[in-house]
Order: structure tokens, then C-alpha cells, then sequence
């Protein structure tokens, strides 16, 4: 694909994924249209997440619920990558009316959009909180999730997703939309900063911690398990989906497969820094499953890629940012 004979919609596209995005398409010359609603943090998401005004990117602010502004957005756009999203577990565990409104009705105005004005690829941001709570039905062991699992939503958010993968694949079989969906596992890196009351963003959370003298904060016994995928890669790996006709149609994995236990993340965040705070544990809530690794086999053989960066580098790469960025903390925390 010659991108810079494209036109490109980003949606959530000052968001920590959607800006990542925004960059890289910037360097490869694509005229970009990013939709935000500027919503998801208490501060400048343009300036913070580094999306800089140019002549080759637009800003809309407005929000994906409202079918008109979608509408215009979506004219004249060859790709679209959908990662606006109410994208907080928790928050939608309490606000399951937001969840509604913003990723269901919000992805259905944009895939009716795209379909409308002849989009030729939609990328749709899922998630791996689809699979749920797998553990029971492996035995016992670490879940490795594959896309032929059948999904076990057990949060509010992962039946949104769920429900965007379903719609985005009719779209195709009954209308001939092109969609790709990428069932991103846990995303962390530079510059990501966490939101209030959510207990995702271990990464950003237990470094952050750190910095203002511990303790680090495990929920449960610290045995969930996640796949940690640096953002930079996530953001890659939509740009590929975009790019090759093999993942029309297709749901895939975008993970390391690498499993990590929250525990051994404290553990590695300890070790980066070379600190002793001490690592305290907290009953788990609600909506947090015990979590798993992805497998990657489809990943690797639709887009001809794999992740490169490994936990304990990517654990470094933020630390160095978050020493030299103290006034990125949140109060709250």
C-alpha cells in the first residue's frame, strides 16, 4: 500500500495507541483525519502523547456516538483504524451505559460510515479481555489463547469488543467491507499514564509507585498472568493489517506470547530501578480475570511479524521516560 497517496482516519487518535498510529503514518506521508473527543484524561492529550499539528493531519474534536460527525469524518477516506474506545475494565464495569453508547454504537456509526463512502480497510482495535476467565477450563495451567477459543466475556468492556468483532465481520460477509479486528493483549510503554480507579496500566501504575516511594500495589496473590505488548508494536502491527489482503476478514492475536505474572512484573519493575520498596497485596477485583498469553501462530504467518521487545526492556524504556517526566504522575496516585 502507498500511503502517501491515502487518506487516513484515526479515531481515538490522541490516545496513546491512536497517536502511535497518527506518527508513524505521518512518516510514511499519509494525509491523516483524526477524530477525538478529548475525553479520556484530565490533561493536553495532543501535546502529552507527542500528535503535532501539520498540514499533512487534521483534528476533529467530536465523538464517535454522534452519527452526523461520523459521517462527514469518514468522507473521502481510503483506511480507517477504529481504537476510540470507553477503554477502561473498570470503568465500564460501573458505567455499563457509557460502555453502550461508545463501543458499540460508536463502532456501528463508523463501520455503517465506512461501508456508506466505499472505506477500503477498517481496522477495529478488540481486545484480548474477550477470552475471560480461561484457567478452569485448562486444567489448572496458564491459558494460551488462540482465536479459535470461544470467547468468555466477564466484563462490560469485553462484551462491547466482542460485539465489534461480530459486527465488523458481518459487515464484510454481508455488505464486503473489508475489516481486520487485532485482539491486542496488555499494552504499556512511553508515554502512558493511567487513569483513576483502574487497575489496568500495571506497567505505568507500579513505576509510578516507585517513584514516589512505594509500596507497589498487586491485586490478589500477584499469580494473574498477562502478555505485555510494547505500544510502539501494537501500533505496528494495525498498520500491517492494513496493508496485506491476507487479513481480510480475519480476528488475530496481537501479543508477544510470552506470559508474565503481575508478581514477576513488580519484581521486574524493582529490579530496573535497583530499589527496595516493598510490594504490598490488595484483594482483586471485580472484571480482572487470571489472565493468559496469546498465541501468535496466525499473527506471525497473516503479517510476516512478531513483537520484538522484550518485558524488561520495555519496563526500562518507561522507567527512563518516567524519571526525566515526575510531572506526569497523577496526584491520585
Amino acid at each position: 500500500m502507498k500511503w502517501n497517496k491515502k487518506t487516513v482516519l484515526v479515531t481515538g487518535g490522541t490516545g496513546l495507541i491512536g497517536s502511535r498510529i497518527v506518527n508513524k503514518l505521518v512518516k510514511k506521508g499519509a494525509a491523516i483525519k483524526v477524530l477525538d473527543n478529548l475525553s479520556a484524561y484530565p490533561f493536553d492529550q495532543r501535546e502529552h502523547f507527542g500528535v503535532k499539528g501539520s498540514d499533512s493531519v487534521k483534528f476533529i474534536t467530536g465523538d464517535i456516538k454522534d452519527k452526523a460527525t461520523v459521517d462527514t469524518v469518514v468522507t473521502g477516506c481510503d483506511v480507517v483504524f477504529h481504537e476510540a474506545a470507553f477503554a477502561d475494565v473498570a470503568a465500564t464495569i460501573w458505567n455499563p451505559r457509557e460502555d453502550l453508547s461508545s463501543n458499540v454504537l460508536g463502532t456501528f456509526n463508523l463501520l455503517e460510515a465506512a461501508l456508506k463512502h466505499k472505506v477500503d480497510r477498517f481496522i477495529f482495535a478488540s481486545s484480548a479481555s474477550i477470552y475471560g476467565e480461561q484457567i478452569r477450563k485448562q486444567g489448572g495451567k496458564v491459558p494460551k489463547f488462540s482465536e479459535s477459543m470461544k470467547p468468555s466475556p466477564i466484563s462490560t468492556y469485553a462484551n462491547s469488543k466482542l460485539w465489534g468483532e461480530y459486527e465488523a465481520t458481518l459487515f464484510h460477509e454481508l455488505y464486503g467491507l473489508k475489516t481486520t479486528s487485532l485482539r491486542y493483549f496488555s499494552v504499556y510503554g512511553v508515554p502512558q499514564i493511567p487513569k483513576k480507579g483502574s487497575h489496568s496500566w500495571a506497567v505505568a501504575i507500579f513505576e509510578m509507585q516507585l517513584l514516589k516511594g512505594g509500596p507497589l500495589t498487586v491485586f490478589g496473590d500477584g499469580s494473574q498472568v498477562r502478555d505485555f505488548v510494547y505500544v510502539d508494536e501494537i501500533a505496528e502491527a494495525n498498520i500491517l493489517a492494513a496493508e496485506r489482503n491476507s487479513t481480510i476478514n480475519r480476528i488475530i492475536n496481537i501479543g508477544r506470547g510470552k506470559p508474565t505474572t503481575i508478581k514477576r512484573l513488580a519484581e521486574i519493575v524493582v529490579d530496573v530501578a535497583h530499589s527496595k520498596v516493598p510490594i504490598v497485596y490488595r484483594p482483586r477485583p471485580k472484571g480482572d480475570p487470571f489472565g493468559g498469553y496469546a498465541d501468535t501462530r496466525l499473527m506471525k504467518q497473516l503479517l510476516d511479524w512478531a513483537p520484538r521487545v522484550r518485558i524488561e526492556d520495555g519496563v526500562r524504556m518507561y522507567y527512563e521516560w518516567i524519571t526525566q517526566h515526575t510531572d506526569a504522575i497523577p496526584d491520585w496516585l
